[in-house]
C-alpha cells in the first residue's frame, strides 16, 4: 500500500511540479499583459488627449488668423473703395468746373463777337467816310 501511496504521491507531485509553475506563469503572464494593455491604453489616451489639445489650439489659432486676415482685407477694401469714391468725386468736380469754364468762355466769346459785330456795324460808315476824306492809302510814308 505504501507503494500505492507513493505512486499516487508521485503522480500528484509530478502534476504539482508541472501544473503549478505553468499556472503561476500563466497568471503572471496574464497580469503582466493586462497591466501592459492598461498602460498602453493610458499611454494612447494621453497621446490622443495631447494631440486633440494640439489640434484644438492649432484650429483656434487658424481661426483667429483667418479672422484677422478677413478683417484686414475688408478694411483694405473699404479704404480702396473710399479712395475710388473720392477720386470719382474729384474727377466729377473737375469736370463740372471745366464745363463751367468752357460755358463761361463760350458766353464771353459770344458776347465779344456780338460786341465786335455791333462796333463794326456802327463804325463802318464813319470809318469809310474818314478813309474817303483823308485818302490814307495813297499818301506817301512819313
Amino acid at each position: 500500500m505504501l507503494r500505492f501511496i507513493m505512486e499516487k504521491y508521485n503522480f500528484w507531485l509530478t502534476i504539482a511540479t508541472a501544473v503549478l509553475p505553468a499556472a503561476i506563469s500563466a497568471i503572471i503572464s496574464f497580469l503582466a499583459s493586462r497591466y501592459k494593455n492598461r498602460s498602453d491604453i493610458e499611454s494612447l489616451e494621453k497621446k490622443f488627449n495631447h494631440e486633440m489639445t494640439t489640434i484644438e489650439k492649432n484650429h483656434s489659432n487658424d481661426l483667429e488668423r483667418l479672422e484677422k486676415q478677413y478683417q484686414h482685407d475688408f478694411e483694405a477694401m473699404e479704404k480702396n473703395h473710399f479712395r475710388e469714391l473720392e477720386k470719382m468725386k474729384e474727377a466729377h468736380t473737375l469736370e463740372l468746373e471745366n464745363i463751367q469754364k468752357q460755358s463761361e468762355a463760350e458766353v464771353n466769346n459770344t458776347v465779344a463777337q456780338g460786341l465786335m459785330t455791333m462796333l463794326g456795324s456802327a463804325m463802318t460808315p464813319a470809318l469809310s467816310k474818314y478813309l474817303e476824306e483823308n485818302d490814307v492809302f495813297n499818301q506817301p510814308p512819313k
